[in-house]
């Protein structure tokens, strides 16, 4: 699911603009978990992002499911899916075909999206976060009308490495604070979530990820019609 340069998120959609360093050759390893928590397989994917024009740019991406995903809603996501994506500013406009929606870069090397894989039959919202110029976390949620279908954590590596990358999925999730009143862990992934007022509403995606030595936290606040996600690579 990386629907996210920056980032290459479930999705593989939050590219920026020209000489960026998501542009290039990307490989992908999603880690495809049902919403119960349950692990079930991965998806081995090659992602490239190249310019078509200044403000345009084309993502490939070649999608291999493992076997162990036979009968799973993710074993469809096979083969090649093609996306241009427009930058406008610190915004992602995903035009098709494969994809439609859009995505926020709230940081350097941190996107959100959301939005639609046609073909695919299914909504989206991914992040990607990049801890270190060779080593992006990616993930998100596929649903349904509203229907969890599956849920994924990600890891990218630019593709000149030549091994695809991997996540520990036995290290714990970070521990979530008293005031996140609701969580879940998905892999080494913990999604949590509050509301703190009638109005407000919050959500929490964090994982600390050996390999890269390093914890993210995207840390999400909706507040009647404003949006915001703060940040944090330690």
């Amino acid at each position: 699911m990386s629907t996210d340069p920056v980032g290459t998120g479930p999705m593989g959609t939050g590219y920026t603009s020209g000489g960026d360093t998501f542009s290039g050759a990307w490989l992908v390893t999603e880690y495809v978990h049902d919403p119960d928590g349950t692990f079930r397989g991965t998806v081995a994917q090659r992602r490239r992002v190249e310019q078509v024009d200044e403000a345009r740019l084309r993502v490939t991406q070649q999608c291999e499911p493992s076997a162990a995903l036979h009968g799973h809603a993710m074993a469809a996501f096979a083969g090649e899916w093609v996306f241009d994506l427009e930058v406008v500013g610190d915004q992602r406009h995903y035009l098709g075909p494969d994809v439609v929606g859009s995505a926020t870069q709230w940081q350097p090397g941190a996107m959100t999206g959301q939005g639609m894989w046609p073909r695919f039959g299914y909504e989206f919202e991914s992040y990607s976060v990049l801890v270190a110029p060779d080593r992006q976390l990616t993930g998100g949620f596929f649903s349904l009308a509203g229907r969890s279908v599956a849920d994924i954590v990600g890891v990218a590596v630019p593709e000149t490495a030549g091994i695809e990358p991997r996540l520990d999925l036995t290290a714990p999730p970070p521990v979530a604070g008293d005031e996140w009143q609701l969580h879940r862990a998905v892999g080494p992934l913990l999604v949590a979530t509050a509301r703190p007022t009638p109005s407000q509403r919050r959500r929490l995606w964090t994982m600390h990820d050996p390999a890269g030595a390093a914890t993210v936290a995207l840390t999400e606040t909706v507040d009647g019609g404003a949006r915001a996600v703060a940040v944090a690579v330690s």
